[in-house]
């Protein structure tokens, strides 16, 4: 999806984000993209996770705007782990993200306030 710089998040990173914001909040000092998806989808109540062109094309938006950081775990620290195969990239929250988040929500919440934003359809209806 193409935006216009300094644009709001688009929903999925918007999403992505708030989950990073509540793992962080809940101990989580660092999490792996499968986690995140699987997180919102608990969290939305969804059968399914994200699609993974669609979650890692965000996580990769996300970092490049400083809202994540991240880092590839070596072969040392999976083993460590009791994991085999390939390393995870873990993901961080930043600082900036976590204000990123913030004035998102606000500005959501103005649009709303003053009718502005309008929900998008469900499958239900």
């Amino acid at each position: 999806m193409r935006r216009k710089a300094g644009t709001g998040l688009v929903r999925n990173e918007l999403r992505l984000l708030l989950t990073a914001v509540d793992l962080a909040g809940a101990g989580h000092d660092s999490f792996h993209g499968y986690d995140l998806a699987r997180h919102l989808a608990v969290a939305d109540d969804e059968p399914a996770v994200m699609s993974q062109p669609t979650l890692y094309r965000a996580l990769r938006r996300l970092e490049e705007r400083d809202a994540l950081s991240s880092e590839w775990e070596t072969l040392e620290e999976a083993a460590a782990n009791g994991r085999e195969g390939r390393p995870r990239r873990y993901y961080r929250i930043t600082t900036g993200g976590a204000e990123l988040a913030k004035a998102e929500l606000r500005e959501r919440e103005l649009q709303w306030t003053r009718g502005q934003l309008i929900p998008l359809p469900t499958d239900n209806a």
